[in-house]
């Protein structure tokens, strides 16, 4: 398996795992795991939250797809709602806490060390 390996593009670091660019602070765990879905055509749920304290922000939007990979000279993971999507936004690989997979939710692929669901204010 190849190793991720730090790359700059345009002054920029990044990690980069088989062609695809990631935030120089994404865990290489997340990398992996990202990797994997995309490889295997898996959909999943990302859960994006504070990486230092593993609490969750509580997302609902934009967090559910197959992880695609955009086009251009550094090409960054995509995700795509579904396997029609012609594409999607960015994966904010340096803030995800969790991931699992879609159709089984017990079924968790990363999970932060120090994983805090979220936990809504009451009033």
């Amino acid at each position: 398996m190849e190793n991720i390996i730090k790359v700059e593009y345009n002054g920029k670091p990044y990690k980069m795992f088989q062609g695809t660019y990631y935030n120089i602070e994404t865990p290489d765990e997340v990398i992996k795991v990202i990797q994997t879905a995309k490889d295997g055509n898996v959909r999943i749920v990302l859960d994006y939250g504070d990486i230092k304290t593993g609490k969750s922000w509580g997302e609902q939007y934009d967090i559910t797809g197959y992880v695609g990979r955009s086009t251009g000279e550094v090409k960054i993971p995509l995700l795509i709602h579904n396997t029609r999507s012609m594409g999607g936004g960015a994966i904010l690989t340096h803030c995800i806490i969790k991931i699992v997979r879609s159709n089984d939710k017990k079924r968790v692929l990363y999970q932060h060390p120090s994983y805090q669901p979220y936990q809504p204010k009451l009033k």
